[in-house]
């Protein structure tokens, strides 16, 4: 138990930097408390890490090891039946990379016979969009139609996906589809909140703030996903999972 206050803690933190990160960008791309520098080839530059960061983290969503599986729910029960003994924490017990308990049952999104992280999933489309985004408007220079409109509409994605596992709490079992939106929206948010803000600004230094505060998101996420999981598993009795 106390490994999962000190996970809880540690999650709250990062969540609240993450937001407080966040809460900075509207006083540097509006409120102009940035002096706007431009250097030559910024959008080159800017978009190619965006997409390279989007990239990193679409391979990392769609990794067969971690957030999908390609077997069936009825397989691994008939797995299950087979054996008396408790399934051992091995990616073959898991569904996507949960395991396949009820009270997971909502995290992932079945396919077919396919299993998948509702959230990682999430996080692999919208880093898909946010690619196509990032190659529109930084690479072929197509402009948005409102800088403010993208900004704010960027600002509530990301704010929304910082504090979605929150939401999660407080809907109760919301279903792996909507697990999946966030997450989406999350990612897609970044998107718009960056090209946003460079159209806004024009700053090299406020768009590399973005980029570097991304990253911090990203793992904030991980870490509240992981914080989450073990609260999860702290309350079940089963030992299928022995992630207490």
């Amino acid at each position: 138990m106390h490994g999962l206050g000190s996970a809880e803690s540690w999650s709250k933190r990062f969540q609240g930097i993450s937001l407080l990160g966040l809460s900075l960008v509207p006083l540097m791309a509006i409120r102009s408390i940035v002096t706007p520098s431009v250097i030559e080839s910024q959008s080159l530059v800017v978009g190619f890490s965006f997409i390279t960061i989007c990239l990193l983290g679409g391979i990392a969503g769609v990794r067969p090891s971690t957030c999908s599986v390609s077997r069936s729910p009825d397989s691994m029960q008939e797995d299950r039946e087979m054996s008396q003994e408790p399934l051992p924490r091995t990616e073959s017990a898991r569904r996507g990379h949960h395991y396949p308990c009820e009270d997971f049952s909502t995290h992932v999104l079945n396919i077919g016979e396919s299993v998948f992280c509702a959230g990682c999933t999430g996080l692999s489309t919208g880093a898909a969009l946010a690619i196509l985004g990032s190659w529109l408007y930084f690479i072929i220079g197509v402009p948005l139609l409102s800088a403010e409109l993208a900004f704010w509409t960027g600002f509530a994605g990301v704010a929304i996906g910082i504090i979605q596992h929150n939401v999660y709490r407080v809907l109760g079992k919301p279903s792996g589809a909507f697990r999946f939106l966030l997450n989406v929206i999350f990612v897609s948010g970044a998107f718009l909140l960056l090209a946003g803000t460079d159209q806004l600004a024009g700053s090299i230094a406020i768009d590399l703030y973005i980029l570097l505060i991304v990253l911090f998101w990203i793992y904030t996420r991980i870490v509240m996903s992981k914080s989450e999981h073990q609260r999860i598993c702290s309350r079940c009795g089963s030992q299928l999972c022995q992630n207490q």
